[in-house]
């Protein structure tokens, strides 16, 4: 009996060791590891019906037919093609979106005129225009960049003007109280307040930027990672089709990922520095000004970081 008893114990003790150690980052990427291989081994040998011959999925097809683009230079010219479209399209969606937001954020008579405008411009679907811009300008860059900057502005359009709305008016009513100007207001405190929604909504954007001028690819290029989707499988050629796929994927996942990590950077909670500035602690070793906001929260001006910081009352 205790044989057993302790036999028991250590089995539960040995499982406990082993949701402890799955748990852990190192344990996360093992399980993930062990999902892709399992997923790349069941569709390498799986038997394939003769039915499945044009688009069954072969991963070692893949990894070879990427080897080989990637030796021959084919596919950093598609790519390249494709990041360059996307890429200009996202700045510029991106500054638009921003100014445009931030400008309507501070005129709500102007946001209340052009609301139902640009309710209207937002619901249609920019790919529809697509067919429109290629006849106008061609198949190059001219005819993709407006889509995607479209795409992105009125993501990033929405997402600002949110953020500038959720400024405590608190903060905006003390600085005015110190002499700030309108220019101040603005950087000071509505920019710092908009910029976690804003990177927000650059990250959510990122995957409708690059389905937008994949789409367009599709439609009608001469170029791209859309474009070389597109010639596979016009030749049946199902692996390359799977290639291009996955390097979309990856530059995909690669671009979210750094924007999270970015906006996760960006990311400083005003309590803690306020908090720690309190207690005399050296907040990035610079000087601030404290004020008494009308609710008897703790304005925290630092001059250097451009930024009011707030304690919320709680006595």
């Amino acid at each position: 009996m205790t044989t057993a008893l302790r036999g028991s114990h250590d089995a539960l003790a040995a499982s406990s060791r082993l949701q402890n150690a799955l748990t852990t980052p190192a344990g996360v990427a093992a399980l993930r590891i062990l999902v892709i291989v399992a997923i790349v081994g069941l569709l390498e040998y799986f038997p394939w019906p003769a039915s499945a011959k044009l688009w069954r999925i072969r991963p070692s097809a893949i990894v070879q037919a990427l080897w080989t683009w990637l030796v021959d230079g084919l596919i950093w010219e598609h790519l390249s093609a494709t990041l360059v479209t996307m890429s200009l399209g996202y700045v510029i969606g991106c500054a638009l979106g921003i100014g445009g937001g931030i400008v309507l954020g501070l005129l709500p008579r102007v946001n209340r005129t052009l609301t139902p405008f640009l309710a209207a411009a937002n619901s249609l679907p920019k790919i529809a225009l697509a067919p429109l811009l290629i006849i106008i300008f061609g198949l190059g860059y001219a005819a993709k960049v407006p889509l995607v900057a479209a795409t992105v502005f009125f993501l990033v359009l929405n997402s600002t003007l949110d953020g500038v709305k959720s400024a405590d008016p608190d903060v905006v009513d003390a600085i005015k109280v110190m002499g700030a100007t309108r220019w101040e207001q603005i950087y000071k405190v509505l920019l710092p307040s908009a910029l976690p929604w804003v990177f927000t909504g650059m990250r959510i954007s990122v995957r409708y930027a690059f389905t937008n001028t994949i789409l367009a690819e599709l439609i009608a290029a001469n170029s791209g990672l859309g474009y070389l989707i597109e010639s596979n499988a016009a030749r049946f050629d199902a692996t390359g089709t799977y290639t291009a796929v996955l390097v979309l994927v990856i530059v995909s996942v690669s671009l979210t990922e750094t924007l999270v990590k970015l906006e996760g950077s960006r990311a400083v909670s005003y309590e803690t520095f306020a908090e720690g500035w309190l207690r005399g602690e050296s907040v990035w070793g610079r000087p601030a000004d404290v004020l008494v906001a009308p609710d008897g929260s703790l304005l925290v001006s630092d001059d250097m970081a451009g930024a009011i910081y707030r304690i919320a009352y709680s006595g």
